[in-house]
């Protein structure tokens, strides 16, 4: 009898995009348009798909393998390639009791902001047709009060790729994966599988959507990812970033997936959204190396020099001189020097460093500009030191006593380089336990190895210098990210004139007048330019105050303004709450606006929404933004908004993006812009104190 493979194999692209519509608990089982079933677990059966997206909603009782999709099983071989295209909840969310009691969380549920009358609140709420999964969060809010809550401690909420079973145990340890991590005041931290540990890309990940792109190999596999332009720690799409490169990972069957550990957080509901997940076999990347643009086994016999890579052109040995073996190279002359130039840039090197008994210092060498031009990673025994070379001369940068080579183990050695800024890791850990920002010698195009002794007992191997990105692959294509900018400048405001009520006056271009929408405060001009919130410690502004201007175009604003939050008053209770405002009418709006206070240490960017009547202020959605937004400091910020997706800016740097779908999934019809303007917000922890406004711009 013919024995049966049970493992799938990837003959063309398979595809799912989410399209057919699935209520809460009836995805898993189902087949994708491709025909592939969906696995995974859905402990609460709550996995939907809707407006054209799987829907990952929070967890009345979090933890890992009970919520979460799956495909396969799948054999490992070169170029497998898992992508997802998607928008995590929220990057920072994390397992924690809540405070306030139920009683007080319901009755700010109803109350919502302030900003509202109360029967104008009720009245919403008895008409909202999303009352009715109040009854999830209520259990939310019960499991985590303080005296019920026994979650363990999660701090790592999404985890997505390659798993040797459908339901994972614990994906942060085991796997080709990503995973998100919260770090509070930084937002999320983007990690990747290397080996046994956890290997940080960067800090300050924001709640933006992002491809992650998995290509597994023989032994382990390649990180990519994108977003939108000006993303931190991401290139933009149509291109992928390398991120990270795992050697040792060899579960032979493998399933792709995606699974959430905690949605929610301090009471929240924010769901995932995931528009498409991608499985293919891509050829081009059917090689060890994948997408290097330089590498090398560095196994064989003779000398390095003048040796062709497998990619990348020739080695030089400019002193010194290695030794090819079937083990590796390694360095047969003193103060050694190899230099491979692929002519392009580098964003990630990797290389494999194999120790016996005795370690002499070796290097990793990058932004090589020439023999007396370049970086240096050089690793012994007892330490790890960066170091630049200038004019022939070097000059130590970092020195860590607690990262160093022992005897008889495999390293994996790796330096993610953007050309402003780098990481170096040993094994998966960050040297130094921080980034480097440093631009010198960033166009420099050669890579190579350093060795300070002759050792025939320490071995490179596996070389490969990836670029700083990449063309994605026509197979894993799933659309592009939402990104729009208005053009043309229709509105400049620079709040010049008397000092007085910026009620009745005039924009500065646009012919366009300001009144006051709503509030209780005031927003006055200086005098100098600026429009200022009528408050301060001792007199905060009285819950959210909005002034408005007459807007043209329903489907379509691009509003900024400078905004300087209030100064910080030393051992005082300080708020800035400085934002804009989208206005359809009294019972439909949305507030994007900057949260800063003196009891967090971090800031945030919020958006609030009232539709149809009634403000669920536990429908908030933001990301903390660090110290993008500080006291007394000038930032601007951006919305961009067309009735159904909306992108928030600090400085240029996108930090926010939310489609209304995401969180009223019922929702038909585009918000329509009548009016847009400037707020002093409430939030949670008070009131504005005092932020001022100027050089307003609105586009189309």
């Amino acid at each position: 009898m013919k024995k049966v493979d049970p493992l799938i194999t990837v003959k063309e692209a398979i595809t799912d995009s989410y399209c057919d519509q699935r209520l809460a608990g009836q995805t898993i089982g189902t087949l994708s348009p491709s025909g592939v079933k969906r696995q995974g677990s859905d402990a609460e059966s709550a996995i939907a798909i809707d407006n054209e997206a799987l829907r990952l909603p929070f967890l009345v009782q979090p933890g890992w393998g009970r919520q979460g999709i799956a495909y396969g099983p799948y054999r490992r071989c070169n170029g497998l390639t898992l992508a997802v295209f998607m928008l995590n909840g929220q990057n920072t969310l994390q397992t924690g009791y809540i405070h306030p009691s139920l009683l007080q969380r319901s009755l700010r549920w109803v109350a919502g902001s302030g900003s509202r009358a109360p029967i104008q609140q009720l009245l919403g709420l008895a008409a909202s047709p999303y009352k009715q999964r109040m009854w999830r969060r209520w259990q939310y809010w019960a499991n985590n009060t303080p005296q019920q809550f026994q979650q363990p401690r999660l701090d790592e909420n999404l985890a997505l790729g390659w798993f040797s079973s459908a339901v994972p145990g614990d994906p942060v340890r085991e796997g080709n994966a990503f995973i998100v991590d919260a770090t509070g005041p930084e937002n999320g931290e983007l990690w990747t599988r290397v080996g046994e540990n956890l290997q940080s890309a960067f800090k300050g990940l924001q709640n933006l959507q992002v491809y992650y792109v998995v290509i597994l190999r023989e032994k382990g596999a390649a990180y990519y990812a994108a977003s939108v332009p000006n993303a931190l720690g991401l290139t933009a799409y149509p291109d992928l970033r390398p991120l990270a490169i795992d050697p040792f990972n060899t579960d032979e069957t493998v399933y792709a997936a995606i699974y959430q550990s905690v949605l929610g957080q301090i009471g929240f509901s924010i769901d995932t959204r995931v528009y498409g997940t991608q499985i293919a076999e891509i050829p081009t990347f059917a090689t060890w190396y994948g997408t290097a643009h330089g590498a090398d086994r560095l196994g064989g016999k003779g000398s390095l020099n003048r040796k062709f890579a497998e990619v990348g052109g020739k080695w030089q040995v400019f002193q010194g001189d290695f030794q090819l073996s079937s083990q590796g190279v390694i360095a047969i002359q003193a103060e050694s020097f190899a230099v491979l130039n692929p002519r392009k840039t580098s964003g990630l090197i990797h290389t494999l460093i194999e120790t016996s008994e005795i370690i002499t210092p070796v290097a990793i060498l990058w932004r090589i500009q020439d023999q007396e031009n370049l970086w240096g990673l050089w690793l012994s025994e007892t330490q790890c030191q960066l170091q630049i070379k200038q004019e022939g001369s070097w000059n130590s940068i970092a020195v860590s006593n607690a990262l160093y080579l022992n005897p008889n183990q495999i390293y994996s050695v790796q330096i993610l380089d953007d050309g402003n800024t780098f990481n170096l890791y040993l094994n998966g850990h960050l040297i130094f336990d921080t980034f480097f920002k440093d631009s010198r010698f960033q166009e420099a195009t050669g890579v190579g190895l350093g060795a300070e002794k002759p050792n025939d007992q320490l071995y490179f191997r596996d070389f490969e210098v990836h670029p700083r990105s990449i063309p994605i692959p026509i197979e894993i294509d799933l659309d592009s990210p939402w990104m729009e900018k208005g053009k043309e400048v229709i509105v400049e405001e620079e709040f010049e004139g008397l000092a007085q009520e910026l009620t009745t006056k005039k924009t500065t271009t646009g012919n366009k007048v300001w009144q006051k929408e709503f509030g209780k405060g005031v927003i006055k001009l200086t005098g100098k330019g600026r429009a200022k919130v009528q408050a301060s410690w001792q007199n905060p502004n009285p819950g959210r105050t909005a002034y408005t201007i007459d807007w043209d175009d329903a489907l379509f604003a691009d509003i900024q303004a400078d905004i300087t939050p209030p100064k910080l008053y030393k051992n005082k209770k300080t708020e800035g709450r400085g934002g804009f405002i989208f206005w359809q009418d009294q019972n439909n709006y949305m507030i994007v606006a900057n949260g800063l206070s003196a009891s967090y240490a971090g800031s945030s960017i919020s958006s609030f929404f009232c539709i149809n009547g009634f403000e669920d202020v536990y429908d908030a959605v933001w990301t903390n933004v660090g110290s993008r937004v500080n006291w007394g400091v000038t930032h601007t910020l951006r919305v961009v908004f067309d009735g159904m997706n909306y992108t928030a800016f600090i400085d240029h740097e996108p930090v926010l993006y939310r489609a209304l779908t995401d969180i009223y999934p019922k929702l038909k019809q585009p918000l329509l812009i009548r009016r847009v303007g400037i707020v002093a917000n409430w939030e949670w922890g008070g009131d504005d104190m005092g932020t001022t406004f100027n050089n307003f711009v609105a586009r189309v």
